[in-house]
């Protein structure tokens, strides 16, 4: 029973250095593909309370 499970720990350890190196290993196109649209409002400049571009100084 303990063999099953150091071997049951063992694959997901490996599952998860997989998924974080294939995170790592993103190659150019992978960025590019996440990269944000001009319609995502994350991609927008801060604004301020009424609504223009703020530069970070209060109204």
């Amino acid at each position: 029973m303990a063999k099953q499970q150091t071997s049951r720990q063992q694959q997901m350890d490996e599952r998860n250095r997989r998924e974080q190196d294939a995170e790592r290993n993103k190659d150019f196109g992978d960025r590019a593909v996440e990269a944000r649209l001009p319609d995502d409002p994350r991609a927008m400049a801060p604004r301020d309370a009424i609504g223009r571009p703020s530069t970070g100084e209060p109204i």
